[in-house]
């Protein structure tokens, strides 16, 4: 094969941002995003993953862990996110969004995402509030649209004022006005949540951050269309 010809054929397999997008992530470099070196790692199929590290404790016991957060360098305020997740088996990792990254749990958003079965296999049953899907803490999925582990999800998330929209694989799996959470530590509803802030006082616009916390994920074709 003609070496322009193989360039051609590399290129129109890579994603192409559409009018008013930002190309975030497309298989071939990290430039827009921040992490602890080394910690995540482009594969060879084109994918983002977070690196993980096996470690003999005293007692013989081997534990693997991941490395944490990788973070846009750009804040985002009204937003679409777009991109592809594959999970394995029992992992727990999560989208975070608007986030100030002094206390990323606390001072900012996540969708979780989950094997859920095989999570709660070796961690007992969660509370359907920490389920694959859920506005995090704040309100369980509406639908459990996800694929199982090793095969690739569609992710979508829209943020536009107080309205935040989620869908995995075309279906809605929450949409909430975050108004409604104006107490410290409770929901709408009146079940408890675990943040300092209430919901609704939570920053607007922040980085946006992929979590590795535990087992492998990956991530590919991520790209954010600015909505202001």
């Amino acid at each position: 094969m003609k070496p322009l010809l193989a360039t051609f054929l590399l290129l129109s397999t890579l994603p192409c941002a559409h009018a008013g997008e930002t190309v975030l992530f497309d298989g071939t470099g990290l430039d827009a995003w921040e992490f602890a070196p080394g910690a995540w790692e482009i594969e060879e199929d084109g994918s983002l993953v977070c690196r993980m590290e096996t470690s003999e404790g005293d007692d013989g016991t081997v534990k693997t862990r991941s490395m944490g957060y990788i973070w846009t360098k750009e804040d985002y305020g009204n937003f679409e996110l777009t991109l592809s997740y594959k999970i394995s088996e029992g992992a727990n990792s999560g989208v975070f969004y608007r986030v100030d990254k002094k206390d990323p749990v606390h001072l900012g958003f996540e969708v979780q995402l989950m094997d859920d079965e095989g999570y709660q296999k070796t961690h007992g049953k969660l509370d359907a509030r920490k389920l694959n899907g859920s506005f995090y803490e704040g309100k369980a999925p509406e639908a459990a649209p996800a694929k199982p582990p090793g095969q690739w999800n569609t992710f979508v998330l829209r943020c536009e004022g107080s309205r935040q929209t989620c869908l995995i694989n075309g279906v809605q799996v929450f949409s909430v006005d975050i108004d409604e959470w104006t107490e410290v530590g409770k929901n709408p509803d009146g079940t408890p949540n675990k943040f300092k802030v209430a919901i609704k006082d939570k920053p607007r616009q922040g980085r946006i951050g992929l979590q590795n916390h535990g087992q492998v994920v990956w991530f590919r074709d991520i790209r954010v269309k600015s909505l202001d």
